[in-house]
């Protein structure tokens, strides 16, 4: 699709600018490339001063305006192109030219404007929401009434060529540091193909031990205490070694291993020991 650089300049007719009633001077438009701002054609000047307004008007109408043409043919790029817009509506009814709707004109028609990132980019603020505070040369358009009246022609196109020349320094700017907002767009996902990762992958965390499940158990058939089931069961009538009773100490080994003392109780030499119950000390 088409885009072009599109602007116009004007006088005022009476003490307020209105775009409805102001005077024409200049129309120019530009081909240029939306995607990096840069020139695709030369910058074509209509000039007041050559040429009627009325065969102005009439060329540019029938070249991008006409009924038929598709509005994909014209995309406007501009600073505040809701000047530009309402001038040409009043002046295609001026000259008899059937004008475009305000629903073709701001809802169908593609434009971009770029006083909003503008006013973004000056704080919020609308005042002073210009070219002149992003470019280092000051447009002078203040003068343009008095050029005119002096006729002095060759500063009016000066100042509309270097005006299309900062407008499109910003738009490339801007279009060349985009990344810088850490704004991407989405790539569209290929069939069959998994989309690049913007990002690095995290690393894979280990890996986690399954959990351990309790083995299940069965009951011994001898004893009815559970057995895991990976040991075999002893047979009915078979005790198995391990569940027989201990036998039973003789008395010669039960005075060389006495039973253990309770360490919480008091030593029985100990003061006010409780006294000892059962025989006497041995000789």
């Amino acid at each position: 699709m088409p885009a072009y650089y599109f602007s116009i300049d004007g006088i005022k007719s009476g003490e307020r600018s209105d775009p409805a009633t102001d005077r024409l001077v200049t129309l120019q438009y530009q081909k240029i490339d939306l995607t990096t701002g840069e020139p695709l054609d030369a910058l074509v000047i209509l000039r007041e001063w050559e040429h009627p307004e009325q065969e102005i008007v009439t060329t540019f109408y029938n070249q991008f305006f006409r009924p038929g043409t598709p509005v994909t043919q014209f995309i406007p790029v501009g600073l505040n192109l809701d000047y530009a817009f309402e001038m040409l509506v009043a002046l295609f009814r001026k000259y008899g030219l059937v004008p475009p709707s305000s629903h073709e004109l701001y809802y169908q028609r593609p434009r971009f404007d770029l006083r909003p990132i503008i006013v973004l980019l000056n704080n919020g603020r609308f005042a002073g929401a210009n070219l002149d505070a992003f470019t280092l040369k000051k447009g002078e358009d203040r003068h343009m009434e008095k050029w005119y009246d002096k006729k002095e022609y060759g500063r009016i196109e000066h100042y509309v060529r270097e005006e299309a020349a900062r407008f499109l320094k910003v738009l490339q700017y801007l279009s060349r540091h985009k990344s810088r907002l850490g704004i991407a767009v989405k790539e569209a996902r290929s069939p069959g193909k998994n989309p690049r990762p913007t990002t690095p992958a995290p690393a894979a965390a280990p890996a986690s031990r399954p959990p351990v499940q309790p083995r299940p158990v069965t009951v011994a058939a001898a004893t009815g205490k559970p057995v895991p089931r990976d040991r075999p069961a002893p047979a009915a009538g078979r005790a198995s070694h391990t569940l027989l009773p201990a036998p039973e100490r003789t008395p010669a080994e039960r005075k060389r291993s006495p039973p253990g003392r309770n360490q919480l109780a008091k030593h029985p030499s100990a003061k006010n020991a409780p006294a000892k119950k059962g025989p006497g000390k041995r000789r």
